[in-house]
């Protein structure tokens, strides 16, 4: 779920907060909830979405770099940062970083395209 948004300097940031009962939990592991990778990467292609305000389709992922668990117990809130936002024709690249406060949990380069 959203719970802010801001945009400065070529820097767009997404605070979410993280739904502990959420399905993904119950399989990702049960009694100690992880975020999925997969997910993460999810939810930074959405908030792309959101604010483009274009659906979008996963082109490459360049780089992922998984730094700490993202876990909806210990971190319920989570800040999603996306800097050098470039389009050209029909596709985007940004760089991502998830943080919680001064922790930087992960950080992601990927390109997508406009379907």
């Amino acid at each position: 779920m959203i719970d802010g948004q801001s945009t400065s300097e070529g820097t767009v940031c997404y605070d979410i907060r993280l739904q502990p009962d959420h399905t993904i939990y119950k399989a990702h592991f049960p009694g100690e909830p992880i975020t999925p990778g997969v997910c993460v990467i999810q939810i930074a292609k959405e908030l792309l979405e959101e604010h483009l305000q274009r659906q979008l389709a996963i082109k490459a992922v360049k780089n992922v770099k998984f730094l700490a668990v993202i876990s909806p117990l210990q971190h319920p809130s989570v800040r999603y940062t996306f800097r050098q936002i470039q389009t050209v024709l029909e596709t985007v690249t940004t760089q991502v970083e998830v943080t919680d406060g001064d922790t930087t949990m992960t950080t992601i380069s990927f390109t997508c395209q406009y379907i």
